[in-house]
């Protein structure tokens, strides 16, 4: 009897579960609209982000480069002949004028030697002076008086020589400027191609630099430009081109610039490594944004656009940067919104509550 009523108990339990289960849309306490709440999938809430819209505006083309300080006129102080320093008339770093005596070298054999060359055409101007008066009173034959004056003007041409012979023996600036190091002391035997010191002028300072054969059309003189030196990182030179080579190299498809760069101050040195950025042309309508928006990945570059406040994963192409923006080439138009604060906290098809950052005016205004 007591199997039979647990068995009867069972059975009861199952059925009631089994209805309770089967009507539980009907129950009162369980079914009807708390079940479609609970059954409905959760939707998270818009995601604030702070948008930015492309906009156009005028932005110069930049060419870049390397080039190398030149002095405007540069020179090895040396000799055109072979003899021993007599004085050293400068000092190291000193600035010159043109034809300042630099050095004195011994010239005692050849001043003796125009001395004597003195004092034969002395001589020889007292036999013609003497044989003219001769010949007026026709004591003297006409072809006495031709071979005295050629012998006068032989010595006057071999005073001019002895002259000449000395002035070697003075080496003086050829141009103003700066003395390098003195390489020679008093006494020292110099000859041809020995270096005495350098001279530089470099108030005016030559800047060689290459740029590819395929801006050749953009480039003219007079075209303004910038050189940063690393020894002066914070200070902008300026300065203009001035030559345009009539060549395109061969090998490498680059013409050779040259441009000039004032230096009254002296910072520049020859030799020094010098960048340039040349402005060739201005495009006056290029599409812009805020460079806080691009994504880049291995795959390339995309921003996320607002459309119908959802976040579009949008791929782009990317041109020139400057200032804080970037150039866009292809995949945004004018006006479009794309989010540049918040992309960590978005996905392609999030839902956003987009808050405008800046306008167009305000952002072209600031650069």
């Amino acid at each position: 009897m007591k199997k039979t009523q647990q068995f009867v108990i069972i059975l009861v339990v199952v059925a009631l579960g089994y209805a309770g289960w089967h009507f539980k849309s009907d129950l009162p306490f369980i079914g009807g609209e708390q079940v479609a709440a609970a059954s409905k999938p959760h939707e998270r809430p818009p995601q604030g982000v702070i948008v930015s819209e492309v906009f156009r505006k005028e932005l110069p083309r930049i060419i870049t480069a390397v080039g190398t300080a030149k002095a405007n006129e540069s020179v090895d102080i040396t000799t055109k002949v072979s003899g021993i320093i007599k004085s050293l008339n400068f000092s190291e770093g000193q600035e010159i004028k043109r034809g300042t005596t630099l050095v004195q070298m011994d010239d005692a054999e050849f001043r003796a030697n125009l001395t004597e060359s003195e004092a034969e055409r002395d001589n020889r101007q007292k036999l013609y002076d003497r044989a003219l008066k001769l010949y007026e009173t026709r004591n003297v034959p006409k072809a006495q008086v031709d071979l005295l004056l050629s012998e006068l003007l032989a010595s006057e041409a071999k005073i001019a020589a002895d002259k000449a012979r000395i002035n070697d023996y003075v080496i003086k600036a050829p141009f103003p400027g700066v003395l390098g190091f003195r390489e020679v002391s008093v006494g020292s035997l110099v000859k041809p191609g020995d270096v005495i010191t350098t001279l530089d002028d470099t108030e005016l300072i030559k800047v060689d630099f290459d740029l590819p054969e395929r801006i050749l059309a953009e480039i003219r003189p007079e075209q303004e430009f910038q050189a940063i030196s690393v020894a002066y990182p914070n200070k902008i030179f300026r300065g203009v081109v001035g030559i345009i080579a009539t060549r395109v190299d061969e090998v490498t498809r680059a013409v050779r610039v040259r441009g000039f760069v004032p230096n009254e101050d002296g910072l520049l040195k020859p030799g020094m490594f010098l960048s340039i950025r040349l402005q060739v042309s201005v495009d006056t309508d290029a599409l812009m944004v805020s460079e806080e928006a691009v994504v880049t990945t291995i795959n390339g570059h995309h921003v996320y656009a607002v459309i119908e406040d959802k976040a579009v994963r949008t791929p782009i192409e990317i041109g020139r940067r400057t200032r804080g923006f970037v150039e866009i080439i292809k995949g945004l138009g004018e006006n479009d919104q794309i989010i540049i604060e918040g992309l960590q906290k978005v996905k392609d098809g999030s839902l956003v509550s987009p808050t405008l950052a800046v306008s167009k005016s305000e952002a072209v205004s600031t650069q």
